[in-house]
């Protein structure tokens, strides 16, 4: 334990002081307050951010009001508050930023930015970006320590949200995100835990591969894209509702239907060295979406670096879906699947698809799976109108089914090339 020494103190004013700071902390903490001024305030958020950074750590405050910047570099131990009814706006011109990024951090320790405040993007142009038009991330951390994100919100975003990269012991809590591209990319990353957020983005609302220990609970997901594009070994979904169409469009399809709840994230360009797998889902609502979860390791856009390993569903709830599961494993069949206490039912009135990000589906059944170790479905309800079979298995290990409703489910559906059928 340390113990604080205040020498040269008067008596009677060290216990005022003590008193004080036991009722508000932050008065024996480092804070410098800024107020809105005119024009950009790069230099004097930097500037405060030095003189922060330099007492050994901080908090630079912003009080209510607009505050136009271009690129932000955050520093070790400082925290950015944003008042309520504060915006820290970005520059329009891309030549105001450096990095890539409206806030940048680069091998940093405990920084965090928080309060009820917004940053808004605004959609700035890079013309030579990726696409013709992305300009930067609003925050872009690189190889940091120690992350809070918590309670602000994200508009606007020029590219993806929060963009994270090698980064550990992150802590996203009750952040807002609107419009945009990806909300939280995180790619080799660990030990991130993600509760209490409202992401409605124009692309993916989770992305990453490579990553590690991460926990996502009470969440709102609504894209135009999907929701978890991910590779990560551990994780952990708890009650969250994911919701279509997008209410912000894609910005390079010009569209707003919701592709995926959940589809396998590792591209073989980023020389993916970690497999995806102990993955639990459970207690999810999921309405309107067009696919519950995507697994092609032999043609899927982006998934053909490292396989998916082992992946637990429970008590979910999936309405009006084109697909329930389409799954074609890897050649070792190291795909284990558990689907337990669960509901999937068909969009009554669309048409079955025929591919998914220009990949074609194995089967047009509503669930389909080929290449795979074991399947396991307890108490799982597919419902579906028409003469197609619900289910379509091929090329597995061993399958366990102990309740899959309605009876012709099972009773009509295809099971070939399967090692053992376990029927209870």
């Amino acid at each position: 334990m340390k113990i604080l020494k205040l020498s040269g103190i008067p008596p009677f004013l060290l216990i005022c002081l003590l008193l004080l700071s036991a009722a508000d902390p932050s008065i024996l903490k480092n804070e410098i307050v800024l107020s809105p001024g005119s024009g950009l305030m790069t230099e004097a958020i930097g500037s405060a951010i030095d003189q922060c950074a330099a007492k050994g750590g901080g908090t630079v405050r912003f009080s209510k009001g607009v505050f136009h910047s271009g690129t932000i570099v955050l520093k070790p131990n400082v925290t950015l508050l944003l008042d309520s009814g504060v915006i820290l706006r970005g520059s329009d011109q891309y030549s105001d930023y450096r990095n890539d990024a409206f806030i940048y951090g680069k091998d940093l320790t405990n920084i965090a930015i928080i309060g009820k405040g917004t940053i808004d993007g605004v959609d700035c142009v890079n013309p030579k970006g990726e696409e013709g038009f992305r300009g930067p991330h609003c925050i872009r951390l690189v190889n940091c320590d120690g992350i809070v994100l918590k309670e602000i919100t994200i508009v606007r975003s020029a590219n993806w949200a929060i963009n994270c990269r090698y980064c550990k012991n992150g802590t996203v809590e009750n952040v807002n995100i609107r419009g945009g591209h990806d909300g939280l990319h995180t790619r080799f990353c660990e030990n991130f835990t993600v509760s209490g957020c409202d992401f409605r983005t124009g692309d993916d609302a989770f992305a990453g591969n490579d990553n590690q220990n991460f926990t996502i609970s009470n969440c709102k997901i609504n894209t135009s894209c999907n929701g978890f594009r991910m590779g990560c070994l551990n994780i952990s979904v708890k009650q969250c509702r994911f919701w279509g169409p997008g209410e912000s469009v894609h910005k390079i399809q010009k569209r707003n239907n919701m592709l995926a709840a959940f589809v396998h994230f590792s591209p073989k360009d980023e020389n993916p060295k970690s497999i995806s797998g102990n993955w639990i889902i459970e207690d999810c609502t999921i309405d309107n979406v067009d696919n519950f979860y995507n697994y092609n390791y032999e043609s899927g856009l982006w998934q053909t670096g490292k396989p998916a390993t082992s992946l637990k569903f429970k008590n979910i709830k999936a309405t009006n879906l084109l697909n329930a599961f389409a799954i074609v494993g890897d050649a070792q069949r190291q795909l284990e699947l558990s689907v337990t206490n669960s509901s999937f039912s068909f969009r009554e009135g669309a048409s079955n698809p025929e591919t998914f990000e220009g990949a074609r589906f194995a089967s047009d059944a509503f669930f389909n799976a080929t290449n795979f170790g074991m399947i396991v479905l307890k108490n799982v309800t597919l419902q579906k109108s028409g003469n197609m079979p619900l289910i379509v298995l091929n090329a597995g290990n061993e399958l366990k089914i102990d309740g899959l409703f309605p009876d012709n489910a099972l009773s009509t559906g295809q099971f070939t090339n399967i090692k053992q059928v376990i029927k209870q």
